[in-house]
């Protein structure tokens, strides 16, 4: 599946790949009440709003840093790492974090 931007391919995925974090990130959609900007058409195309995309992680992050909860954090890593990943891409620079999300950035550079 292509993600896209504005018709502008930022990553290519497989199937399989592409449902498992469209199906997630619509889960995190739910858990923080806010849109995340990644729209599957159903077809072979995921658009993403870069706008939407960067505020939705800003909220998730607040969230985990006010949850406290070590399961949820460790359950939504990878999710929020591909977000991550895509965010750059559509964006063009890395969203800044505390130190504190560093269990949540290592491994980013393994996403490509």
């Amino acid at each position: 599946m292509r993600f896209e931007v504005d018709g502008r391919e930022i990553w290519d995925r497989g199937l399989r790949t592409s449902q498992m974090f469209c199906g997630q990130i619509l889960l995190l959609e739910k858990l923080v009440r806010q849109p995340s900007g990644v729209h599957d058409t159903g077809y072979d195309e995921v658009h993403i709003d870069p706008v939407k995309l960067r505020a939705f992680l800003q909220t998730v992050f607040e969230y985990l840093g006010k949850s406290g909860s070590q399961p949820l954090r460790a359950m939504v890593r990878g999710v929020i790492q591909v977000a991550l990943f895509l965010d750059r891409r559509a964006s063009g620079d890395w969203l800044t974090l505390p130190d504190s999300f560093q269990d949540i950035t290592d491994g980013l550079e393994l996403i490509n």
